[in-house]
């Protein structure tokens, strides 16, 4: 079994994705800034999805853990082994803006009904 095919398709290629969509953006991209080039926004943005694919194509490795006979026969690790490490990561960084999104919706709701009932 070759995982190594599965690991290409799912992490290397959308890496590969995300670099070339990031210098194509930061390219067309107007950017004016008296502190900052447009080369270097360009490197900045490059090299900030960059060090994020590299995060994901490390913490992907456990794809390679299926290839162990225990894992090999059970769906509930194939899939941990699988997405783990990746959802967790994913996860840990999206929770802080799903907590502002619902607070301030919440306070926003609140405004809505007073300004509704006044």
């Amino acid at each position: 079994m070759n995982l190594f095919k599965y690991y290409t398709k799912a992490v290397i290629y959308p890496s590969i994705f995300i670099q070339f969509f990031c210098i194509i953006n930061s390219i067309l991209e107007n950017y004016n800034s008296d502190w900052q080039t447009t080369k270097s926004a360009i490197i900045m943005s490059t090299s900030t999805a960059l060090i994020f694919s590299l995060l994901i194509c490390v913490l992907s490795l456990s794809i390679f853990l299926n290839k162990l006979k225990k894992l090999n026969k059970n769906l509930i690790w194939n899939i941990l082994a699988w997405f783990l490490l990746p959802v967790v990561y994913i996860s840990i960084m999206t929770i802080p803006f799903v907590i502002g999104l619902y607070g301030t919706f919440i306070k926003f709701r609140q405004e809505i009904t007073v300004a509704n009932t006044a």
